[in-house]
């Protein structure tokens, strides 16, 4: 049995396992708090159906005007049959042909007065499309401006912690060679890299840790006759604040960004909460995590969805030929 050993070493680890968030409990009820409190997707929602009537209504409003051309273009062949039959003498096909330019005309006027009807409507749309973006916009940055200020929260306590040494107590097992002693095992540079790798990655998970000198207090350790040792050991961390941290505090709070790929068989167009993001059979964008409306355009077909993005994600939007 080995009592109070006392072994000093100085580390600098990277690892990667499951740890210990760096928020506290408390903290992320906050930030779940602030996560329910703009959860809400019927603004999304209604975003995703204005665009929609705008691109109907476009569309629709595109394909009528298309039509007076081609109504316009019978009218006059109308016309013109009309006046040759008339100067000809025969009227064997004028009714038809004042009934052809009457229905032509009704058309025509139908169509315009759709198409006003549309233009009235579309600006109408846009202009709730227009607050629409600004209030997502405006709750987007009132729901990024508190999950800053926890972060910024955690930050400084952290900071604090990290201005004194961390107490840290590991138990486990290790290999050593049955012909050492256990003090000789203990005092190995692979024995104490290893106790302090398992504690960090006990403590902080992925994330590069530089500490300053640490001092080793084993509290108990035994040996069978084939070198397994069981181990209760407790030290002193000092922990350097670094990017890395920061990062981590930022993924745990939901403010850190990452690429989506938005994925399409046609050259789309693609929108996310209202705004175009690019076009293309593949767009990268950067978010944060939240929740989205994803609009794709191609030709007169559009595809919509609304994400809840927590990760790194490739969404495909596909149109028929």
């Amino acid at each position: 049995m080995l009592k109070k050993a006392i072994i000093l070493i100085s580390v600098g680890v990277s690892f990667c396992t499951q740890a210990t968030p760096l928020l506290t409990k408390t903290e992320q009820e906050q930030v779940s708090s602030v996560r329910e409190q703009f959860n809400d997707t019927a603004e999304l929602q209604k975003l995703t159906k204005v665009n929609s009537s705008i691109f109907t209504l476009t569309n629709q409003t595109s394909q009528l005007k298309a039509s007076i051309v081609n109504e316009r273009k019978a009218y006059q062949e109308y016309q013109q049959k009309l006046s040759k039959e008339m100067l000809s003498g025969t009227e064997e096909n004028t009714n038809y042909y004042f009934e052809s330019m009457k229905k032509t005309s009704n058309k025509i006027k139908t169509n315009n007065d759709t198409i006003h009807k549309n233009t009235t409507l579309v600006a109408q749309y846009n202009t709730e499309l227009e607050k629409l973006n600004h209030s997502i916009r405006q709750s987007k940055n009132v729901y990024s401006d508190k999950l800053t200020a926890i972060k910024n929260s955690v930050v400084t306590r952290i900071k604090t912690e990290f201005s004194k040494p961390l107490p840290i107590k590991i138990e486990g097992k290790l290999q050593c060679s049955p012909y050492e002693s256990i003090r000789a095992c203990f005092e190995s540079k692979q024995t104490t890299s290893k106790l302090v790798n398992d504690a960090i990655e006990s403590r902080f998970g992925q994330i590069d840790i530089t500490s300053s000198t640490n001092q080793f207090t084993v509290n108990s350790a035994s040996m069978d006759f084939e070198g397994n040792v069981d181990y209760n050991v407790s030290f002193n961390l000092f922990v350097q604040y670094n990017e890395q941290i920061n990062a981590q505090i930022m993924k745990e709070v939901g403010i850190n960004s990452f690429d989506i790929m938005l994925v399409s068989n046609k050259d789309a167009v693609f929108y996310i909460d209202g705004l175009p993001v690019g076009n293309g059979n593949n767009v990268s964008v950067k978010v944060s995590k939240g929740k989205y409306s994803i609009l794709a355009k191609f030709d007169d077909k559009q595809e919509s969805s609304i994400q809840n993005i927590t990760s790194p994600v490739s969404l495909t939007y596909n149109f028929s030929s």
